[in-house]
């Protein structure tokens, strides 16, 4: 077990998957806020998972690539200038883009603290009467410049509230939303995810998810603020957020609108979520594609995309599989050995490299165990080469 840069590539590929999942059934016309959302949020906790732990099992099935791998290989080898090779130029463009995303969030967020603190503030004794019955874990603070309620920090979170005229029925249904997204540590998943976005800044589906995202977490804020309420409750929240919105889009602050209101598309799936009723035969098909969704996503870890190469059949023993291995006596020359780097295994035969081998191989497998393994990726030490028969294998 152990990982490498094919098992990174195979988890973004899974992670953009469940990204690409999570967009298609969130626009289902069967969506429903109960159930649904919840294994929305599942799929894609798999892939922040299969993102955050790109582990290859020794158990795993090698799916071999004779061409497009070795040929992006070859090209991300391929010399610039000395040893300095496209694959370097690229890693530093991605290095400097993130980079570029990170001082751009950065100073989003400082132009949008600047703001808060260049507005002012006011007394509304019975809103705070109202906060105190959800606990004194969180500010609140209330200005008639805002337009729309909303949370901000993370350690330490704040309620910012506009100076606008509601029932106490309705200020309790505006704590609750907020409080909700504050106890399920929203803001923090929402940082997470600009992480994400920055790090991954060169795929369109990185800056795609976090509208998703955003999405995905207000649909579940919704479900949860709504999972005692009877449909009359459910009109009424559904009124008190068309209120928000409607005062949002008239005289909101843009930076406000963009992060926090969505689009009117997105609103409106917002409402139907909360008003969809049940459909036993369409919730049986939603979770069974969540669940196949979930199982491939598991099943990943157990798929490894590796580069191969052919090795010429007059000097090699068929194996099985579509590829050779030389013989004992051919595996004698000098020019073979393994190379062992960053817990891979590569073959090279003749001086070139053929395949990346799997560790439990590598021991156990005779015509392998009189291969001199070199570790470090040096042959220039003779101390850095062994054969699998000095190790100790239990």
């Amino acid at each position: 077990m152990g990982i490498t840069v094919y098992s990174l590539a195979i988890s973004i590929v899974f992670y953009n998957l469940a990204l690409i999942a999570v967009f298609i059934l969130r626009r289902s016309p069967g969506f429903r806020a109960r159930h649904t959302v919840s294994l929305l949020a599942f799929i894609t906790v798999l892939g922040v998972v299969r993102l955050v732990l790109p582990i290859d099992f020794d158990a795993a099935y090698v799916v071999r690539s004779y061409k497009i791998i070795p040929a992006v290989e070859d090209f991300l080898k391929r010399p610039l200038a000395a040893s300095f090779t496209y694959g370097h130029l690229l890693l530093a463009l991605w290095a400097v883009g993130s980079l570029v995303m990170v001082i751009k969030d950065v100073r989003l967020q400082r132009r949008f603290d600047r703001y808060l603190q260049s507005i002012d503030f006011v007394d509304r004794p019975e809103l705070l009467e109202i906060a105190a019955e959800y606990g004194n874990d969180f500010a609140v603070l209330i200005s008639p410049q805002l337009n729309m309620p909303f949370t901000s920090g993370i350690l330490h979170p704040v309620i910012y509230l506009p100076d606008v005229e509601l029932s106490g029925a309705e200020w309790r249904m505006v704590f609750c939303h907020e409080i909700t997204h504050i106890r399920s540590r929203d803001n923090l998943k929402k940082l997470f995810f600009l992480a994400v976005e920055a790090l991954f800044w060169w795929n369109p589906l990185a800056h795609f998810s976090s509208v998703e995202i955003n999405a995905l977490i207000e649909l579940r804020c919704d479900a949860k603020v709504t999972a005692e309420m009877n449909e009359k409750e459910k009109l009424d929240y559904i009124t008190v957020l068309k209120t928000v919105m409607e005062s949002a889009s008239q005289n909101g602050h843009p930076a406000l609108m963009a992060s926090m209101i969505g689009t009117q598309a997105e609103m409106q799936s917002r409402f139907e979520a909360l008003l969809s009723g049940n459909n036993d035969s369409q919730s049986k098909r939603f979770k069974g594609a969540f669940f196949c969704v979930i199982l491939l996503l598991l099943l990943s870890y157990f798929i490894i995309a590796q580069p191969a190469h052919a090795v010429p059949k007059d000097y090699s023993t068929f194996l099985g599989d579509g590829h050779y291995v030389e013989t004992r006596d051919a595996m004698q020359n000098s020019d073979t050995y393994i190379v062992y780097n960053d817990g891979t295994y590569s073959l090279y035969i003749s001086g070139n490299y053929v395949a990346t081998v799997q560790e439990g191989e590598v021991f156990s497998n005779p015509d392998f165990c009189i291969i001199p393994i070199i570790y470090g990726g040096t042959d220039n030490e003779e101390n850095c080469m062994r054969y699998p028969s000095d190790h100790n294998v239990s």
